[in-house]
């Protein structure tokens, strides 16, 4: 039986095609693994990463609601990560993968007290809150999310007080000047009118024949055209300072006015045309009084010689008096018709010298003066003083203790940044009202906040002082500073105020002719009545009652009549009526949001200064050694992780002639991680 046979040469080819098949489905699927790989090794690093800031620091999420990586040095950091990508690494899978500490690095490391990473994570977390609580503002509740709108109207008063305390400041220095103008035409009127008396006397003396009283009165009257000569001298220098002020107020209320709504530039138009209807009148008094130094100058040689002659002619009276009483010893007897000739020539000389002397006349004043009563006007001045003195003694509510003056704070090591925007800073303010402690007069659970602080810190926030008290005290006179203009803006709108304040300046600070001198001691007492308003204003504040932004007739307390009195009433402690209005605690809100306006990035460092120095010795789990510039906010890291093949044999292809390359290669991976406030 006869056997057929096949060729050879189509089993090796279906054999090699088979390989051939085999491979490339090899290669597609090792293809397809080794990007599998990559995805899988990408997944271990964020999750790695996600581990690592899982560890974030407790008491600053758990007082602050803030997240933060606390760590020592890169070294830890690897080690950590290394720990967190470890199951990966060991994992008995299709990706085999291989990484070490050392194939980590850092291009990247966020500290939170750096650029604005604080406030990022505050805005995160703030707006949803607020979207969900309301506030308590102007004696109503607010729905958060509007406070920021609410809160511009008062950062522009506040902006307004604050141009309005500078010219004020301004306007108090020349009303003094205009005090030493009136007492210098007050010493003029005064020492013409004893020129004018001098004058007469020492006429009358002419006419006695008295001599020696006549050289005392002309002597005097020498000495008083001298002192009138220098006063107008003062005057006139005085003067022309006045003027120079009184252009640099004005000066400085065009740089003011854009921050000045209408009522504060009225009240200050006001305020400046009382000084230039004082200096208009001024200058016509000028004319008169600037005449009189020439005239002194031009009498004193006419006095003087006048004098001279009388001094001679006494000697002369003297001496022939004498020669007559010594002939009259060496000889009995005496004629009568020498004497009576002597006689005769002394009634010629003083009849020739008293018509000299009449001659000339001496200046004379002749307009109104000012009369001020030195004493009211004194305790009136001392208000003022009270502002420099220690406000908290007068101001803080009965029992309330005083804040302690040792120092507490410092400036802060770093310095945060901001890119908020006016909204934004509204809600920052909110977050410092929530988590730090500022001044209540007494304290709850709800005014403690969760790192149980006690100290002043939103006061700190503000003013940057050393001590509680410091703070407390340059917040008192912020308020005293706001209230002031708003409560001069409400008294130079008031017909019936500004009518009171003339009936108190003319009853019991200045009699005077003129208006205009009037006028402005009126602008000064209106001052001093603003200033003793907001002094019970502040006081009410700190008894934890409200205060309206803008005062009305039935809120006003202090009249202008009990002015000179009015530290019994400031003592009495009386409580105020008004039910609505602005708290301490929205004054401070309005305070946060003008200052972050201005220097957000400030309150920023302060608020992590607080947040260091509160972790190391008021929250419950103490941490001594905790320095918040060494927390991380975000990082970039890069990884170094080496695989291998799988699903071929080097072998094989070294069988095949071809070049298998490595057995390893190498992914350059990159991962971030920035912490998002996740607490709403």
């Amino acid at each position: 039986m006869t056997k057929k046979s096949s060729p050879a040469s189509i089993t090796v080819f279906l054999s090699l095609s088979f390989v051939l098949i085999a491979a490339m489905i090899l290669t597609i699927t090792e293809a397809a693994r080794t990007s599998a790989q990559k995805y899988y090794m990408q997944t271990a690093l964020n999750s790695a990463m996600e581990s690592l800031f899982s560890e974030f620091h407790r008491p600053l999420w758990e007082n602050y609601r803030i997240y933060a990586l606390e760590y020592r040095d890169e070294a830890l950091l690897k080690e950590e990560l290394e720990n967190y990508i470890r199951p990966y690494k060991e994992a008995r899978n299709l990706f085999p993968m291989q990484v070490d500490k050392d194939d980590f690095s850092f291009s990247k490391k966020g500290l939170l007290t750096e650029n604005n990473h604080l406030e990022e994570e505050i805005l995160e977390y703030m707006p949803s809150l607020l979207a969900k609580d309301s506030i308590e503002y102007f004696g109503r509740k607010e729905n958060g999310t509007d406070i920021p709108a609410l809160l511009s109207e008062v950062s522009k008063k506040e902006k307004e007080a604050e141009s309005m305390q500078r010219l004020q400041e301004k306007y108090a220095l020349n009303h003094k000047e205009v005090e030493y103008l009136e007492d210098c035409l007050n010493d003029i009127d005064r020492f013409c009118k004893d020129a004018v008396s001098l004058h007469r006397r020492a006429q009358q003396r002419l006419e006695e024949h008295d001599a020696n009283l006549f050289l005392h009165f002309s002597s005097t009257l020498r000495g008083k055209l001298q002192q009138l000569k220098h006063k107008v001298e003062c005057y006139d220098k005085r003067a022309e300072l006045l003027k120079e002020k009184v252009e640099e107020l004005r000066s400085a209320f065009e740089a003011e006015k854009p921050n000045l709504e209408e009522d504060g530039i009225a009240a200050i138009e006001a305020q400046l045309k009382s000084y230039d209807d004082y200096l208009s009148t001024g200058g016509k008094i000028r004319i008169k009084i600037d005449a009189f130094p020439a005239q002194c100058e031009s009498l004193i040689p006419t006095i003087t010689a006048i004098e001279e002659s009388v001094k001679e002619f006494n000697e002369y009276v003297q001496k022939e008096r004498a020669r007559r009483r010594k002939d009259k010893e060496d000889h009995t007897g005496g004629s009568h018709d020498e004497e009576d000739g002597l006689q005769e020539e002394i009634a010629a000389f003083y009849a020739s010298t008293s018509s000299s002397w009449q001659s000339f006349s001496v200046p004379v004043y002749g307009e109104g003066t000012t009369s001020i009563n030195k004493k009211n006007k004194r305790i009136l001045e001392q208000f003022r003083t009270l502002g420099k003195k220690k406000l908290l003694e007068l101001l803080l509510p009965e029992g309330k203790e005083f804040p302690d003056n040792t120092e507490a704070y410092s400036s802060p090591l770093f310095s945060a940044g901001t890119s908020a925007n006016p909204v934004q800073i509204g809600f920052l303010g909110e977050y410092s009202l929530r988590y730090f402690h500022s001044y209540h007069k007494t304290e709850t659970g709800d005014t403690i906040p969760y790192s149980n602080a006690r100290g002043l810190e939103v006061e700190y926030l503000l003013h940057g002082k050393k001590s509680d008290y410091e703070n407390l005290s340059a917040q008192v006179a912020s308020l005293l500073a706001f209230r002031e203009a708003m409560n001069f803006i409400h008294i130079m709108s008031s017909t019936e105020k500004r009518q009171a304040v003339v009936e108190f300046v003319t009853s019991f600070l200045a009699v005077s002719a003129n208006p205009v001198v009037i006028a402005v001691f009126c602008s000064f007492v209106i001052g001093i009545w603003a200033f003793a308003q907001s002094l019970l204003d502040v006081k009410h504040l700190l008894n934890d009652e409200r205060v309206p932004l803008m005062h009305t007739l039935p809120s006003w307390e202090v009249s202008v009549d009990h002015l000179l009195d009015f530290l019994n009433q400031l003592t009495s402690g009386a409580k105020s009526e008004v039910q609505s209005g602005l708290s301490y605690t929205d004054y401070l809100r309005a305070s946060l949001f003008s200052k972050g306006i201005l220097s957000q990035d400030k309150i920023n460092s302060a608020m992590l200064f607080l947040m260091e120095k509160n972790i190391r010795t008021t929250v419950k789990e103490k941490e001594s050694a905790f320095q918040i510039k060494n927390c991380l906010y975000f990082l970039s890291t890069d990884a170094k992780i080496s695989s291998r093949h799988s699903l071929y044999h080097q072998g094989f292809l070294e069988m095949l002639g071809i070049n298998p390359g490595k057995a390893r290669y190498e992914n350059l991976l990159h991962s971030d991680y920035k912490y998002k406030n996740l607490s709403h």
